[in-house]
């Protein structure tokens, strides 16, 4: 299962029949440390000729944490952020805390983290971005006010129910036929 660290997913995983751990979203690592390199061009206190140096150490880190080394990546943050720190002022900029972000965000999820690159290389998904647009499109298509066949929220959460259970394959035919169709409520309003 792929999410970010969001810990609503703990107990989705535990339950699944199908799901075999939780993997970090790519898409949340990255965002973390693009907001990092760019707080580095902000930065007046680094100069044009660190500046560079800094933000390809930002991006060393990063490309750590694609082939699977999370701990080395922070490391490397880690450095960074010392030799940063005997500088009068830094932990007051927004350097300081977008690095200590990322680096909080990647040892709290240290034992998520997977080899994104070779998991790109053999076709499986490394972000569930794609996903959650697709959801967000079709629920908010039905969630949406003045639409003629709007879901209610009790509706659209049963709605998300049925379609976990199938997934896991808790939801077959065979339980399906045992069901009352006219006890079915499908929570349109």
């Amino acid at each position: 299962m792929i999410s970010d660290d969001g810990g609503e997913f703990g107990k989705t995983v535990e339950g699944s029949q199908l799901a075999r751990g939780r993997i970090l979203d790519w898409f949340h690592i990255a965002m973390k440390f693009q907001a990092a390199e760019r707080s580095v061009f902000g930065s007046k206190m680094i100069d044009s000729m660190e500046r560079e140096s800094v933000e390809t150490e930002i991006i060393h880190a990063k490309w750590l944490v694609w082939h699977g080394k999370g701990g080395k990546a922070l490391e490397r943050i880690k450095a960074l952020d010392s030799r940063l720190l005997a500088r009068e002022g830094y932990e007051f900029k927004t350097l300081w805390w977008y690095l200590n972000t990322v680096s909080s965000y990647l040892k709290k999820n240290a034992g998520t983290l997977v080899n994104y690159g070779a998991r790109h290389r053999k076709g499986l998904p490394i972000s569930s971005s794609i996903a959650e647009s697709a959801v967000n499109q079709v629920v908010s298509y039905r969630m949406a006010k003045k639409r003629q066949m709007r879901w209610t929220d009790e509706g659209a959460h049963c709605m998300a129910q049925v379609r976990v259970a199938v997934l896991n394959g808790e939801f077959s035919p065979r339980r399906i036929s045992a069901l009352k169709i006219a006890d079915i409520d499908y929570g349109m309003s």
